[in-house]
């Protein structure tokens, strides 16, 4: 396919927003007792059909000149079908309830997880999401090199539960705890790949599930001896990490239209979590709760009610109208500030004009935050978009860094002029689709530059203060009118975290090169079940003919080194390892290693199926691991549909793990 054709395959949503066979099964709230819930094995093939209808509603064509061949009543309908049968088939002979948790053996000598080992991660481990509190995604471990990195081989592999499955283990002397689709929680022996305990969670009926991304688990937390993650139908659970025990469970607001994707952190005790509401007639919120009891301490809710500072930027809109800002992507926190920052979505539908908010700059999207751990007060604030017309949700992780500040790059979206040079604590990454990167002073919010990464049209300019300017011309103005956007709803970056070397002060992006052509749709009226209720035909980028993308820009310039690219989505999170290398996952099956100076990939092997979970690395023993989740689910459809020749095999979800011979 040549630059600028468009795709055969073409998805309406972008990962946040995929088609959802629990979206509008019925037309009433569904109450659930918590003891009512269907099998693990239930749970299990009802998982998996619906990844496959997902799957199969992803791969419908819906072009500019023809309607959507399967139409989204008939994906329902098949929806409602299969539950129908799943769920009746069982209703004459119930499943007595699993017991939750299943110990094989406890964790031997389990050492209690300190704030100052928080702090300060040791290099064997991988405690935290992102290897540290300030989300860098390096380990400074160098066994694996260079030099030597050809000779990886399989050590171990394990099956996971099915479902969309992006998940970043955790290590901790030699224990793996890994979070499956469908919260399901496990400790497993990280040298050998046994199974020590697992915890499945009790869920409601599936079919009574409004919000499906709850269903994928990115990452779990550690801290204490406790392990924390939120559920699909939005509580926040604590097991005991020696045996997976539940210790305590709060429910953050059970109406099985909020959930979360990302995962929680632990900052100074504080369990803080996001949450998503794609399908809500509602915004979402960030909560902070006791690490040891559970109790809600404070709530933050994205979008401003009537009276609210901010209310006078939705253009007179109701409460009611103002649906799905939330906070799904990754936190990040600085333990010296003790600031935890996190980013909001956008709003749906796209198009303003089927908003009736025409003009509006929204307070409360797709904003950087920092905020107390213990108290959530908001110590400052940036809108990085206003006005959004794309889902170009700034939600995505942005790392504190300390560095000399000297922006140099000759493509500089803006510069700030006052504010000072030098070495400080910065924050620094993209934290939208729109590709942009940008950097603030970590303390204090205070703009310091701004730099495109991939074609986009979105953002006209930014002010030396970092106030943004949208360009007029591809606003979502008409109804029906079809507008060339840059980048898609996927971004010109999604969720695929970036990583950062501190030896090199460089950080290394997960890109696509995609544009589309957006039309507001005209055959139905926008509802919270339609998202962002627009008909979008995939694009390359100008110029371009590879989809997968990764940037190497200087943290302290701003400029980019070297841009490396790949045919097929590489959709998923970067690793950066003292031994100079990149670990990145691509959706056509490939796990690589890359050069981090240079760019060019130095080692190569095929998984099984899409590799889109975090790699991590860890030591056991004096020995280097490298682990990565592979399987997938509906991930990524546009851009893997610019490139149908590609064997992108979905399913078959994993754990593989790697090291050097022996």
């Amino acid at each position: 396919m040549v630059a600028g054709e468009t795709s055969a395959a073409v998805a309406i949503f972008d990962i946040e927003v995929s088609a959802n066979p629990f979206a509008v099964i019925n037309d009433r709230s569904v109450i659930v007792n918590e003891h009512s819930h269907t099998s693990g094995s239930e749970n299990r093939r009802t998982f998996a059909r619906a990844a496959m209808l997902c799957k199969m509603r992803f791969l419908c064509n819906e072009t500019k000149e023809s309607a959507m061949r399967c139409p989204i009543k008939e994906f329902l309908l098949s929806t409602v079908l299969l539950f129908a049968l799943v769920l009746t088939g069982h209703a004459q002979a119930p499943t007595p309830a699993p017991t939750p948790t299943k110990t094989l053996r406890p964790v031997p000598n389990f050492v209690a997880v300190t704030d100052q080992t928080m702090r300060a991660p040791k290099p064997d481990d991988w405690l935290i999401h992102r290897g540290n509190y300030q989300g860098w995604g390096y380990s400074p471990l160098d066994q694996i090199n260079k030099g030597n990195v050809k000779t990886l081989q399989l050590v171990w592999s394990r099956a996971m539960e099915p479902g969309a499955n992006e998940a970043t283990p955790l290590v901790y002397n030699g224990v793996m705890y890994v979070g499956n689709p469908g919260d399901v929680i496990q400790a497993i022996d990280a040298a050998s790949g046994d199974l020590m305990w697992e915890y499945r969670r009790p869920l409601p009926p599936v079919a009574s599930m409004r919000n499906g991304l709850g269903q994928r688990k990115r990452s779990i937390a550690l801290y204490g001896d406790q392990i924390y993650f939120v559920t699909w139908d939005n509580f926040v659970v604590s097991l005991g990490a020696r045996s997976g025990e539940l210790v305590w469970q709060t429910d953050r607001g059970g109406d099985l239209y909020v959930s979360n994707s990302s995962g929680p952190i632990v900052a100074n005790g504080v369990v803080i979590a996001g949450s998503t509401c794609q399908y809500s007639a509602k915004g979402c919120y960030v909560t902070g709760h006791d690490a040891r009891t559970g109790r809600e301490l404070w709530r933050n809710e994205m979008i401003p009610r009537p009276g609210q500072p901010g209310d006078e930027t939705w253009a007179g809109s109701s409460f009611e109208s103002r649906w799905m800002t939330g906070v799904w992507g990754q936190l990040t926190y600085d333990p010296e500030l003790d600031l935890v920052y996190y980013g909001s979505s956008g709003v749906g539908p796209a198009s303003e004009a089927q908003r009736n908010m025409p003009g509006a700059t929204m307070t409360g999207t797709n904003t950087r935050f920092a905020v107390r751990p213990k108290t959530g007060e908001v110590v400052w604030k940036h809108q990085v978009l206003p006005r959004d017309n794309w889902d170009q949700e700034c939600t995505f992780e942005m790392m504190i860094i300390n560095t000399p500040v000297n922006p140099g790059a000759p493509d500089m979206l803006s510069v700030n002029p006052a504010a000072r040079r030098g070495p400080r604590k910065t924050l620094t990454g993209v934290p939208c689709k729109t590709g942009i990167a940008w950097s603030f002073d970590a303390a204090n919010g205070e703009f310091l530059w701004a730099k495109p990464t991939t074609e986009q049209n979105i953002v006209a300019r930014i002010d030396p203060k970092g106030l943004v300017t949208v360009n007029e011309n591809a606003v979502l103005k008409e109804v029906g009118k079809t507008y060339h956007v840059c980048p898609t709803y996927n971004g010109g970056r999604d969720w695929p975290q970036g990583a950062y070397n501190p030896k090199s002060n460089v950080m290394y992006i997960p890109l696509s090169n995609l544009c589309i052509d957006s039309t507001a749709r005209t055959d139905r009226k926008a509802a919270p079940e339609f998202v962002y209720n627009t008909t979008n035909v995939g694009k390359f980028a100008t110029g371009k003919d590879k989809v997968g993308r990764i940037d190497a820009i200087s943290v302290e310039t701003g400029r980019t080194l070297w841009s490396w690219e790949t045919r097929v989505s590489n959709y998923s999170p970067v690793l950066a390892t003292g031994g100079g290398l990149l670990f990145n996952g691509s959706m056509d099956r490939y796990l690589r290693a890359l050069d981090a100076d240079r760019g060019q990939v130095l080692w190569q092997t095929r998984l099984p199926s899409q590799a889109v979970g975090g790699a991590v690395t860890y030591s056991i023993n004096g020995r280097q691991f490298i682990a990565i989740a592979a399987g997938g689910g509906p991930i990524a459809a546009l851009g893997t549909g610019l490139t149908p020749e590609a064997d992108t095999f979905s399913g078959s979800n994993a754990m593989y793990v790697f090291a050097l011979p022996q």
